[in-house]
């Protein structure tokens, strides 16, 4: 996951934020690892369900916060996020790395799927989606500013996705 924040460096583009989905938070950290690693200081910024924002309570509370999974797993489309919480190590990094978590309501996380498909002909998953979710979530956060957004992912159920994308 480093190897992408170097790409993202080595791109040599003035980018004012980059966006990151996160769940357990292994992409998150590994990205944020990698643009450290190569001296690229900009903001970056987690994407994150609403119904699954654990990352985001806990960057608020100082602490690793924990999703309620003892009913199943968190309710969210973006199912690549479903996760109790962050891993242990990759708070250690986002606790400073993050300069802070965009909460995103599930409407916004189906728009942007259908948006990347409709505009950009890219299949990505509900999970991929977030960053550009994040975009329609918190757009005066972002406005006027160049923003790099990780879209990752195209693992999606087909029958969800004709339904997304319909």
């Amino acid at each position: 996951n480093a190897s992408l924040g170097r790409e993202i460096a080595a791109l040599g583009r003035p980018f004012d934020a980059v966006l990151v989905p996160v769940g357990g938070g292994g992409l998150a950290a590994g990205l944020a690892t990698g643009l450290a690693e190569a001296g690229f200081a900009t903001e970056l910024w987690g994407a994150e369900p609403l119904a699954a924002n654990d990352a985001a309570r806990s960057l608020r509370s100082g602490r690793i916060e924990r999703n309620d999974v003892s009913a199943g797993e968190p309710a969210t489309i973006a199912d690549g996020v479903r996760t109790p919480s962050l891993g242990v190590r990759n708070w250690e990094i986002l606790r400073t790395a993050l300069a802070g978590i965009v909460e995103i309501p599930e409407a916004a996380i189906r728009e942007a799927v259908r948006l990347l498909f409709a505009l950009a002909n890219l299949k990505a998953e509900p999970t991929g989606a977030l960053t550009l979710a994040a975009l329609l979530t918190e757009p005066e956060r972002f406005r006027g500013r160049r923003v790099a957004a990780v879209v990752s992912g195209g693992n999606v159920d087909p029958a969800l996705y004709r339904e997304l994308t319909g």
